[in-house]
């Protein structure tokens, strides 16, 4: 039996929810039920775990607990769909390959959950979309359905596939959603709520109850909204997991494509306001994340947001969170396989993962991602990369350009099959004449790639041939007409409309090296000309003017671990 090496994710508030439905929705859709087939590659009990409800039906859900505002929910019961009248859901009938049949017995015996004990609280105004319907009928394969969810999503709960635990939703009763002006503002705030005990003690005691069922925990993940006050909530979280713990820690802050204006605030005050969160949520995680990798799909965020992403053979619509959260989930769900794979070594933890980008200090990283893969329907890899053009990937982290000396890198792709490396030796004409024709797999021949283009930097290279599922409920309208179904790049024929493509191959990439010392000096030097004795709200929530003059020294102090004074 394998040891999953469990991992604890943490979602801290409205956008980090976009981006994580998306992600347990692209695990599930990618789920084996085959019995008699081959154990895959990836070990989905890294994020899952099993368990039987009040009917006795075993249950495979993400080991998550998410944050979020009242009124955020929609039809979505705050102790999720688990005790509904129906399982129907593929995702539901827990593989026996997934579950540990001694454990059946034991849980059904000492069930802990039951029907009566759980409040079911729904929005009553509130009614499910066609989508959240049809997962719930038998007879209806989701699948082979167009439901517009660009256009009538207005929470992640509308395209939510996966089925949470109820000790999954957490939600903050002192503050109500709203898709008009950011109520929950300041970073001073989460801090304030985090010292409530009432609220501290309740979720403390859910991330305990989830850590006992562990058998080998190596850390957390953790998905926060990087611009409001779920920056203070996951900074404290991630203090208390430090103190009690000890276990690694990989933080994700993202930004919200959306210029949200905060409650009682102009455009000039509410781009103050998130650059002093962002200062303060950048001090904490260099101080208690294992390694941090901010995501955007903007270029710049501390000021204004500044030009979108270009992501070629993508067509999103820029301030949709469902089509935007869509696109840096994939990037979560590939930069993590290092990870979950099945067969993967001690040292691919992830404290191993952070390890190779955090030496000397450097916790912050950048993101890039390829999706789909720029490669042609009719390509060896050899070929792809010897004629690639433009860059591999598109950045994704604001304020920060990489460049290619002296960079440390953690490197996945997924959904190249080896038979499409090179051609055998008898058809390969000019192929064995390139130097990249002795590599013999995927990875070694990104890594021989990476070594060509960047000067005197360090990869390291995972690959898995599963390519990434791009089913409903994922944006698939984003993708461009010129693919295949199998996400390939097709210049002379379009795809016809009715046929869906149903995977796409992608590259993420994270990346350490000197320019990020860049992306904290413009960070410091915005936050530095604020006054923020003039930001009544953050005194107001407990700040003292001292706290604000200490993370800007800090932020200073970290920028120093990025000058060039080191060895790879």
């Amino acid at each position: 039996m394998i040891n999953a090496r469990e991992i604890l994710t943490l979602q801290f508030g409205n956008y980090s929810n976009y981006i994580g439905t998306h992600w347990w929705n692209i695990q599930e859709s990618a789920f084996s039920y085959d019995c008699e087939g081959e154990t895959g590659e990836i070990c989905h009990d890294v994020l899952y775990r099993q368990g039987i409800n009040h009917n006795k039906q075993i249950t495979y859900t993400p080991r998550l607990l998410l944050l979020d505002l009242e009124g955020s929910l929609k039809h979505l019961p705050q102790d999720g769909e688990l005790y509904g009248t129906s399982l129907k859901r593929s995702g539901d009938l827990a593989d026996e390959r997934f579950v540990n049949q001694e454990c059946v017995k034991k849980l059904k015996e000492d069930l802990a959950w039951k029907a009566s004990d759980v409040e079911m609280i729904v929005d009553p105004e509130s009614t499910k979309n066609e989508f959240q319907l049809d997962l719930d009928k038998e007879e209806v394969n989701v699948y082979q359905k167009d439901y517009n969810l660009a256009q009538i999503a207005d929470s992640w709960a509308d395209f939510l596939y996966a089925r949470y635990h109820p000790r999954t939703i957490h939600v903050i009763k002192q503050y109500n959603h709203s898709k008009e002006t950011e109520i929950f503002d300041t970073y001073s705030s989460g801090v304030q709520l985090w010292q409530d005990d009432h609220f501290e003690e309740g979720y403390c005691d859910r991330i305990r109850q989830y850590v006992e069922e562990c058998d080998f925990l190596q850390g957390f993940q953790t998905i926060c909204d990087a611009f409001n006050g779920f920056a203070g909530l996951a900074s404290q979280c991630l203090e208390h997991l430090n103190d009690e713990y000890g276990k690694a820690n990989l933080v994700i802050p993202v930004y919200s494509p959306r210029n949200i204006l905060y409650e009682n605030a102009d455009a000039f005050m509410s781009d103050s306001i998130r650059v002093v969160n962002s200062a303060f949520l950048f001090h904490r995680l260099a101080e208690h994340a294992s390694s941090f990798i901010p995501l955007s799909i903007h270029d710049r965020v501390w000021r204004e947001l500044g030009s979108i992403r270009q992501l070629p053979h993508l067509n999103y619509i820029p301030e949709n969170l469902y089509q935007t959260s869509a696109i840096l989930a994939s990037y979560l769900d590939t930069i993590t396989l290092k990870y979950r794979l099945t067969n993967a070594q001690s040292i691919n933890t992830m404290a191993g993962f952070c390890a190779d980008l955090n030496n000397y200090g450097r916790k912050l990283a950048a993101a890039g991602l390829a999706i789909p893969f720029p490669m042609n329907f009719d390509d060896d890899l050899i070929d792809c990369l010897d004629k690639l053009e433009e860059p591999l990937f598109t950045q994704l982290t604001p304020n920060c350009h990489i460049g290619t000396n002296y960079v440390v890198q953690s490197v996945s792709v997924r959904g190249i099959p080896v038979e499409r490396l090179k051609r055998p030796l008898q058809q390969a004409k000019e192929q064995t004449h390139m130097p990249a024709y002795r590599c013999q797999s995927v990875s070694e021949m990104f890594q021989f790639y990476l070594q060509c283009v960047n000067h005197a930097s360090l990869a390291h290279v995972t690959s898995v041939k599963a390519a990434l599922s791009t089913r409903v409920p994922f944006p698939i309208e984003v993708l461009d007409r010129r693919l295949t179904t199998s996400g390939f790049i097709n210049i002379f024929k379009e795809r016809h409309l009715e046929e869906k493509v149903h995977s796409v191959a992608c590259l993420a990439i994270a990346q350490s090296s000197n320019e990020i010392g860049d992306m904290l000096e413009s960070l410091y030097k915005e936050a530095k000309r604020l006054k923020i004795s003039k930001l009544i709200r953050f005194k107001a929530a407990g700040l003292e003017e001292d706290d604000y003059v200490e993370t800007l020294e800090g932020l200073l102090l970290f920028k120093d671990n990025y000058e060039d004074n080191y060895e790879l």
